[in-house]
């Protein structure tokens, strides 16, 4: 019998490129379609979705460019990977979160009850270990902005059932205004 001997050697990212190159693994980066959007409404590509025999889902890659809020929410959940390993600085990401789950915040708006306190929208960093990785529980409304401005649009990671649906909340009976410290107000 043959022995093979195996030293052990510390990863790096040398050698993730030298597997994914082989075909081996992917590392978790944007795609270079998403990466090279120039479209106004952003750009989302599927990474990969699993084979329907395994067990369903799939990783998605999502440019945000919008500044406009139209919040929207799913009947399962999704994890969001906010990391960035590229050498591009994007510009803040930006989600809007409603703190009551879907069918009561569409009420709320329906009923025109809906107030400030009823939404949190929340600024993220990238490659923070104790937030850049999430799960959006079901029914939760939320919308992921980007302001304009120079640099590129934030680009992160959605990994969700490779057929969820999109629910949309009609809020055109609100206008949003973003109030950033130093910069007034925007109007989504």
């Amino acid at each position: 019998m043959d022995t093979i001997k195996l030293k052990p050697v510390a990863v790096t990212s040398k050698i993730l490129s030298f597997l994914e190159d082989r075909s081996l693994i992917r590392t978790l980066k944007p795609t270079r379609n998403v990466l090279d959007s120039k479209s106004e409404n952003g750009a989302v590509e599927t990474v990969y979705s699993s084979a329907v025999e395994f067990g369903s889902h799939k990783l998605i890659c999502v440019k945000s460019c919008s500044a406009k809020i139209k919040l929207n929410s799913h009947p399962d959940n999704e994890e969001f990977i906010i990391i960035n390993n590229t050498k591009e600085k994007f510009k803040p990401l930006y989600i809007a979160i409603g703190l009551y789950k879907h069918v009561i915040f569409e009420q709320k708006v329906k009923n025109s009850s809906l107030k400030p306190d009823d939404l949190m929208l929340l600024k993220w960093r990238y490659n923070d270990p104790m937030i850049s990785v999430f799960t959006m529980l079901k029914d939760t409304p939320h919308c992921e902005i980007s302001l304009p401005g120079e640099g590129p649009s934030p680009i992160f990671f959605v990994s969700e059932p490779s057929k969820l649906i999109m629910r949309s909340i009609k809020t055109d009976n609100y206008n949003f205004e973003l109030c950033l410290s130093g910069n007034g107000r925007k109007k989504t």
